[in-house]
């Protein structure tokens, strides 16, 4: 137990001296970052696909056919989503941010939790439950209009008050492409990271999985934290498994300290 305490201290610093070292560092985070919040992973043993269908409940020909069972599976757990709080994996990043050691999070989440704790860029792939788009006339609407909608109409399928079509969270089904303007901002900042610190990503969602593999390819480095192995560990610098609300504020302090020693030998 002990000498693993002591590899994790050792790969900490590692990734500590990685980060402070780098020019374009980039954060990549999965559903292992929000299950410490709370919210169940869609994929992972338990997870709601195994409760719902995809074929049924997330895929968008079965939206738009009959939006009922997507809004019967939403009312079970959005109340878990929208009540979720960032934990100190999210609120490590943020700092981070704020400290100028990362430039932008690209996230599989839907939550928005990296923007409660304070991150200012956040490239959504998978899109946000906290937004809708009517699919008729396009009009937008926000979780507050949205819950006070359905309170008022007491429809489990709410439409639009402008035409009447059908509403959709801002959220990538299956069967949907992913946002142009998010992917390629994501495959240009992969492309440019020279550091890519995976968080809580199983990496087994593609197109996203692929990310790291810009950032390889020219010439960066992976940081992977996360709970269970992943198919790029081998081309990781380094592979941490353990929770990311652990582990990044370890890492986030570690930085601090790094600095912190820079700052006083500058100064003496």
């Amino acid at each position: 137990m002990d000498k693993l305490k002591e590899i994790d201290k050792e790969s900490i610093k590692k990734a500590a001296n990685l980060l402070v070292k780098a020019k374009n560092a980039i954060v990549l985070t999965g559903a292992g970052i929000s299950t410490e919040s709370g919210i169940p992973d869609f994929r992972g043993e338990g997870g709601i696909w195994e409760k719902y269908e995809p074929e049924i409940y997330g895929d968008i020909q079965a939206f738009l056919k009959d939006p009922s069972k997507f809004w019967q599976m939403a009312e079970d757990i959005a109340p878990t989503l929208f009540n979720a709080k960032p934990n100190p994996g999210h609120y490590s990043i943020a700092e981070l941010e704020k400290m100028n050691i990362i430039k932008a999070v690209i996230t599989q989440n839907i939550d928005e939790l990296h923007q409660k704790a304070g991150t200012v860029i956040v490239y959504e792939v998978h899109g946000n439950i906290n937004r809708f788009t009517c699919l008729g006339c396009r009009a937008s609407y926000n979780k507050e209009q949205l819950l006070r909608k359905l309170k008022r109409e007491k429809n489990l399928q709410p439409l639009c008050d402008f035409c009447a079509a059908p509403l959709k969270p801002s959220v990538v089904l299956f069967g949907e492409n992913l946002p142009n303007f998010e992917k390629y901002m994501s495959i240009d900042l992969a492309k440019k990271a020279d550091i890519m610190l995976i968080a809580g990503s199983s990496l087994m969602v593609a197109p996203i999985c692929d990310l790291p593999l810009y950032t390889l390819r020219n010439g960066g480095k992976i940081i992977i934290l996360n709970d269970e192995p992943t198919y790029l560990d081998k081309r990781a610098e380094i592979v941490i498994n353990n929770k990311t609300g652990v582990v990044l504020p370890l890492i986030l302090k570690k930085i601090k300290k790094i600095q912190a020693n820079f700052e006083s030998k500058t100064h003496n």
